[in-house]
């Protein structure tokens, strides 16, 4: 027999589709659930545990805070379903968003310095600003598009500098793609290949002869 699922009265405002459930010691654990009617029509967005963090989980009055990422990514989908325009470059589930939800994720707000933030973005730019043989930005492609194949080509592309091959720029590209798709895949498998949720593992680089000091 299933145990019944019980929710606390909370007084602050709640962003939209975010539930707010009881914990041990007296904490509040707020939760992100889209609705079953939007699952049956194919929203693939998944439910999150935002933690118990009010201010994290929901912003300051309840709109902000990880909820208002979620909610922005609900809005995208729906407007897409309908097909309207979005106004955001990084339509959902391509490579631009991607690169967007691994920026608002713990692995980058908690592990890249403000040091390092700037070469990051670079980096993210320079792959999702690459063009296909048909013109395309890669950034505007599907994740479940990019096979292993696929990410060698972008490689190869990457690497090619007006004044010689980037093997540098190029090692940073596979580095920080491999880590993107990790942490995004995780929290959103459903929009990656289950056959190869992850196509920056294994791509094999030019080796790169560093100076020596």
């Amino acid at each position: 027999m299933s145990r019944p699922m019980i929710f606390v009265m909370f007084t602050r405002p709640l962003p939209r589709f975010v539930i707010a459930k009881p914990l041990a010691g007296g904490r509040t654990g707020f939760y992100f659930t889209v609705p079953t009617y939007y699952r049956k029509q194919g929203c693939t967005i998944s439910n999150e545990s935002l933690g118990s963090d009010y201010a994290l989980a929901c912003g300051d009055d309840g709109d902000g805070g990880r909820a208002a990422a979620l909610n922005g990514l609900f809005d995208e989908w729906r407007a897409m379903r309908a097909g309207e325009p979005i106004p955001s470059i990084a339509r959902y589930g391509t490579v631009d968003w991607l690169f967007r939800e691994y920026k608002r994720s713990k692995a980058y707000t908690e592990k890249v310095s403000a040091r390092s933030s700037p070469d990051y973005e670079r980096t993210m730019l320079l792959v999702a600003d690459t063009l296909t043989k048909t013109d395309d930005r890669i950034g505007s492609r599907p994740v479940r598009s990019i096979t292993p194949r696929g990410a060698d080509k972008i490689y190869e592309k990457v690497i090619i500098g007006t004044k010689g091959k980037r093997l540098r720029q190029g090692e940073k590209a596979v580095a920080l793609c491999r880590k993107a798709w990790r942490v995004v895949q995780r929290l959103y498998p459903d929009e990656f290949d289950n056959k190869t949720p992850n196509p920056w593992e294994g791509v094999t680089r030019e080796r790169r002869v560093k100076n020596k000091r």
